[in-house]
């Protein structure tokens, strides 16, 4: 299960402006070294918070001699990000589809008032271009687990 030397492991979070996102993502990076002291792992954030995932895959391509990044988006299920914005700023080819006037359905505003529907993101970072010639490599998000549900077993009779 151990990852070679010229593969790079990118764990991706979503991004707030709450600290708590950082401190989840470092943790299971740390995590991660502590049980394969060799692997090639670091984090990024999609939007909001630095590093951002150019600035990332730039910082692990230029330390290492890498073939392959795998990202795994560190999310709950499938959504927009995972199947549209995060393949787009991975330059990863999307099976994601907008109908024709380009709306994809979507109304939730995390907060921000634009007065309409459509999602916007603080691109701040995400204008940055990285150039890597290996292969990237998404996965899917952490889905439908088994593992999953004995947390959410375990939040439910910490009250109980």
């Amino acid at each position: 299960m151990m990852a070679d030397k010229k593969t790079g492991i990118l764990l991706l979070s979503h991004g707030s402006r709450l600290p708590d996102g950082k401190e989840v993502i470092e943790a299971y990076k740390n995590m991660y070294l502590e049980e394969f002291p060799d692997a090639i792992v670091d984090y990024a954030f999609m939007e909001i918070r630095k590093p951002g995932i150019p600035e990332t895959i730039k910082k692990l391509a230029t330390e290492n001699d890498l073939e392959k990044i795998i990202v795994v988006p560190v999310f709950v299920a499938h959504g927009l990000h995972t199947k549209r914005d995060i393949p787009g700023l991975l330059g990863i080819e999307s099976d994601f589809e907008e109908d024709d006037h380009g709306h994809h359905h979507h109304d939730h505003d995390h907060g921000h008032d634009h007065g309409h529907h459509h999602h916007h993101h603080d691109h701040n970072h995400d204008e940055e271009e990285f150039e890597f010639d290996g292969e990237i490599i998404l996965t899917d998000p952490l889905g439908i687990d088994k593992r999953m549900y004995e947390i959410i077993k375990d939040r439910v009779s910490e009250h109980l």
